[in-house]
């Protein structure tokens, strides 16, 4: 027993949690048999000859089926819960980079650079011809821009 309490402390508020929908879970699915026996054997009663027993026994089937639908709902409401906690999970991990493939990222960013550096170089020599030829390199509002000049700087 001393394992199973300290391996239940390790366990993240989500994980306790989920164990204990599971556990409920398991609990509900119990009671609702033994309702569903109570109510089978409330109505073999109904049809016997004893009016008084019959009277009680309608009763015992009209509580085991309102006892039924609310744990019907209930069951309904923990799957609800698991469903989303499965979603907050998942958030998570999207959110720490879990389960994210460092070497996908990693080419993906190598790509970005390469883009922008073909960008860079490509708008560079634009202006290195431009100058060669006498005319310079015109940016956003008309204005030379000193980033697409040779000797601009390294970056």
């Amino acid at each position: 027993m001393g394992l199973e309490q300290k391996s239940a402390e390790s366990l993240s508020p989500l994980d306790r949690l989920a164990a204990l929908l599971d556990d409920l879970t398991g609990e509900m699915r119990a009671q609702f048999e033994l309702f569903c026996k109570l109510r089978a054997t409330a109505e073999r009663l109904i049809d016997g000859a004893d009016e008084a027993a019959a009277k009680a026994a309608r009763g015992d089937a009209k509580a085991a089926t309102d006892a039924m639908a609310l744990i019907v709902r209930t069951l309904e409401k923990i799957d609800s819960l698991q469903r989303q906690l499965a979603r907050d999970r998942e958030d998570a991990a999207l959110l720490s980079g879990e389960g994210e493939d460092e070497e996908a990222i990693k080419a993906e960013l190598l790509r970005i650079i390469e883009n922008q550096a073909e960008a860079r170089a490509k708008a560079r020599l634009v202006a290195w011809e431009n100058q060669r030829e006498g005319t310079s390199a015109v940016g956003i509002g008309g204005r030379e821009d000193p980033a697409s000049t040779p000797d601009a700087g390294s970056g």
